[in-house]
């Protein structure tokens, strides 16, 4: 068994996978105040909640989009498994074909969510990250990573109008029963919901155009659930494990190296 561990800006998850199914799967806050001791302590009691012996974990992998936090939860695993972890990053193999002007800027976030969807999906494939930022990659037809776009995360857009707008309050992120919001808190919901379905319904088209032939779409992430059911376009596939078999699939080809 080994720990694939997702750093993010706002949430790292953390799985333990055996054979590549997920055993047991956690989320922690990415807060760059905690020590290395805190995030063993939090990887301790959260392994015992769910029966897993991290004395028996042979290995780790590393996506990080947060290079802050990444020495601190190194240290976790080690202190808490005996293993060092392996960090998605130039060096690391992958198979992946990076046609962009700088493959080493590609976070390891969307290179996993690549090698998981050149396992498992048809192409050409566009790979969608729902995290603080709305991370999307682009692989054609022939297997090539030919880049993306970066937009702001819901949940960042709802920061953004309650910090910045003094008279719109924050508010939950659940679904108005209207568009046509009726008061204020039906409206952000309804704009910051349904603003992010029709985003991607946009996007979505515009790279189909560009790629002259419609895409395989994948959605990852903590927002996918709330966003695609309002999407318009029906052939959208959540993966809630997308990157974790990216991680696994990584580590495979490099555990000779760990």
């Amino acid at each position: 068994m080994i720990l694939t561990i997702d750093i993010g800006n706002s949430s790292t998850v953390v799985c333990c996978v055996e054979n590549g199914a997920r055993r047991a799967r956690f989320v922690l806050a990415s807060d760059a105040g905690r020590t290395t001791d805190e995030y063993a302590a939090l990887l301790g009691l959260l392994a015992d909640r769910e029966s897993i012996a991290l004395s028996g974990i042979s290995g780790a992998i590393i996506a990080s989009v947060v290079p802050q936090l990444t020495p601190a939860l190194c240290g976790a695993v080690e202190r808490t498994t005996g293993c060092q972890s392996l960090i998605v990053g130039p060096g690391v193999k992958n198979g992946l074909n990076i046609r962009m002007e700088d493959p080493a800027e590609l976070g390891g976030d969307l290179v996993a969510a690549a090698v998981a969807a050149l396992e498992r999906y048809r192409l050409p494939c566009i790979l969608v990250d729902m995290g603080t930022a709305t991370a999307i990659g682009v692989i054609d037809d022939q297997g090539s990573y030919i880049g993306g776009l970066i937009c702001p995360g819901v949940a960042l857009g709802r920061s953004s109008l309650s910090n910045g707008a003094s008279q719109l309050a924050d508010v939950s992120l659940e679904a108005p029963k209207h568009v046509i919001g009726r008061n204020t808190r039906d409206s952000i919901q309804s704009g910051l919901l349904y603003g992010a379905a029709a985003m991607l319904d946009g996007i979505i088209t515009r790279v189909e155009s560009e790629l002259g032939q419609p895409g395989t779409v994948v959605v990852t992430g903590d927002g996918a659930r709330d966003i695609v059911p309002r999407c318009y376009h029906n052939n959208i596939f959540i993966d809630d494990d997308l990157i974790m078999r990216g991680l696994w699939s990584i580590y495979r080809k490099n555990r000779d190296a760990v």
